[in-house]
């Protein structure tokens, strides 16, 4: 079994600087718009000399925040999909401990748990499935219950 393990750290650098780009450019925008506003109020121009520059200066706010939200978001989710190769590793190591020990119905019965599908051609093998997780908070059973017998 092979797993691709990316280093997200340059990711997480280079968005993080990203953010602060955009977090200047937004503020720049801003101060413009505050200064035409002020321009507006004090009567230094006319409004129709001045809308235009506004729409343009707000549609390129709007775009500079929808810019923002998108890498906060890829940023959120490279966090949360961010894996620990020595997790899975650790993982694979309990895997393979409880299939060797278990009988082939036992075995079939646990992949059919988290398996969803596997698609073969000539070339390769593709597994999608979800990734069995051991609980620490489960209590294992470390005496089992004594058979009985049921009379009359």
């Amino acid at each position: 079994m092979r797993f691709q393990v990316r280093t997200a750290s340059s990711f997480v650098n280079s968005s993080i600087y990203r953010l602060g780009i955009l977090d200047g450019q937004i503020a720049d925008v801003e101060s413009r718009l505050g200064k035409l506003y002020d321009a507006l109020e004090t009567g230094e121009f006319e409004t129709s000399d001045l809308t235009p520059r506004i729409r343009a200066l707000m549609q390129k706010k709007e775009e500079l925040q929808y810019a923002k939200a998108d890498i906060e978001e890829r940023l959120r989710h490279e966090i949360l999909d961010t894996v620990d190769l020595n997790v899975v590793q650790h993982y694979t190591s309990d895997l393979r401990n409880l299939l060797v020990k278990s009988s082939i119905t036992e075995q079939r019965i646990f992949l059919k748990s988290f398996v969803e599908k596997i698609e073969a051609d000539d070339a390769k093998v593709k597994m999608y499935s979800t990734i069995p997780v051991p609980s620490d908070s489960i209590a294992q059973e470390t005496t089992g219950v004594l058979p009985f017998v049921h009379h009359g």
